[in-house]
């Protein structure tokens, strides 16, 4: 069963190609449309592979990312902000 949601996920990725949006998009979608149909994810090879999807994904984004822009004080005005709201929402 955990290879049929791999590869819907593989397939929805696919099918948002020629809509010129990023696969992950697809991944994302077909997510969010298996959960809401009420299919949990169990098993190692569905809890590997998703590990292994967020493990790339941070790597792709942290090859994109450039030191200049994250030193930038807009960048460091709005973590602040976010991080202070967060705070003050979560701590009792």
């Amino acid at each position: 069963m955990q290879v049929l949601w791999i590869a819907f996920a593989f397939i929805a990725g696919l099918a948002v190609r020629p809509l010129g949006l990023p696969p992950m998009v697809g991944y994302l979608a077909a997510g969010f449309l298996l959960n809401a149909f009420g299919f949990a994810g169990e098993g190692e090879l569905l809890e590997g592979v998703a590990h292994l999807g967020v493990l790339l994904l941070m790597f792709s984004i942290g090859l994109k990312l450039h030191l200049k822009n994250v030193l930038r004080p807009e960048v460091w005005g709005s973590a602040l902000v976010h991080l202070t709201i967060t705070a003050a929402l979560i701590t009792p």
